[in-house]
């Protein structure tokens, strides 16, 4: 079959069939449906707690600014820095679209409240399998390019977070695993990694996906058996025994299933690294993108 035929069928079915492996893993562990409880704002970094659903009412402030700013080389991406006296601690924001689709409008309701909150913001677009051949590695070279900017910028304090949904959140992990293999190209220097990943509702172990990623490597695990290792971010988590990781999953995701964050977690904190695992409570996996739901629980541990 052609390898656009197989593009066209996989963005069809990824949905269904992401939902469908997650049937077939481990079941979760005792805790993983536990009552809901308040958002913890003391919680130890390898805990496992739950959060209910915070109020989708909460104000959205207006875009600060969108470019790029003094003589720091431009990258794709939407820019918002905060008002008032820098510096700011930066947040790379990375959305979803199942490897083959979106924009960084999917999630820039929430750069621009992470934004009024006082973090610098950087809404990555990257590469995507149904724009060329494959997203891998052009996909992590861009996400690691803008970490780059985040660091560089000069409102930025030096400190970056990496949030990503869904396709975005295993993205973002790779790049919080192994950000400094990518980005070559990239016209900025520094480290493509951050100190801190915010994983929502991803999809972490890719071995699990089968032919849902052949669109993203260009070929299945047994014809580019580096490029998936490389690309799973559950088997890297020994690289980047530093990162500080919230790992947030809905309680109705419908479309992942929670044994990926749950195992995820897990393989970070054997790793040796913080690691927080949060079970939204009543959230969908579209949910877990509106600032009203998970706003505030983000900006509470970002700011701990």
């Amino acid at each position: 079959m052609a390898p656009g035929r197989i593009r066209s069928i996989t963005h069809l079915l990824i949905p269904a069939l992401i939902a469908l492996v997650g049937c077939g893993s481990p079941s979760a562990g005792p805790g993983s449906t536990a009552t809901v409880g308040p958002v913890p704002t003391t919680a130890s970094p390898s805990s496992t707690t739950t959060s209910s659903v915070i109020s989708t009412t909460t104000t959205v402030p207006a875009p600060i600014t969108t470019t790029a700013v003094g003589e720091l080389a431009e990258i794709d991406a939407e820019v918002r820095v905060p008002e008032g006296e820098g510096r700011f601690p930066a947040v790379v924001l990375v959305h979803g679209g199942a490897w083959v689709a979106g924009a960084p409008s999917g999630i820039r309701d929430l750069a621009v409240y992470l934004t009024g909150e006082g973090f610098l913001t950087v809404n990555a677009r990257y590469q995507l399998s149904d724009d060329s051949s494959q997203g891998f590695p052009g996909a992590l070279d861009d996400i690691a390019c803008a970490v780059r900017y985040a660091a560089a910028h000069p409102q930025s304090d030096g400190t970056v977070a990496i949030v990503g949904h869904s396709a975005g959140a295993h993205l973002s992990a790779v790049v919080a695993l192994t950000g400094d293999l990518y980005g070559e190209d990239c016209p900025i220097a520094g480290s493509g990694v951050p100190q801190r990943l915010v994983g929502i509702a991803g999809a972490y172990d890719v071995s699990r996906l089968g032919f849902i990623m052949i669109p993203f490597f260009g070929a299945g695990p047994n014809a580019a058996p580096d490029s998936w290792q490389a690309g799973n971010p559950q088997r890297l988590t020994d690289e980047n025994p530093d990162l500080s990781s919230l790992i947030l999953i809905g309680e109705r995701d419908g479309l992942v299933d929670p044994s990926f964050a749950e195992d995820f977690n897990q393989a970070l904190l054997d790793s040796g690294a913080q690691s927080l695992l949060e079970v939204v409570q009543g959230a969908r996996h579209t949910d877990l993108v509106d600032p009203g739901v998970v706003g505030a629980l983000i900006v509470t541990w970002l700011e701990r």
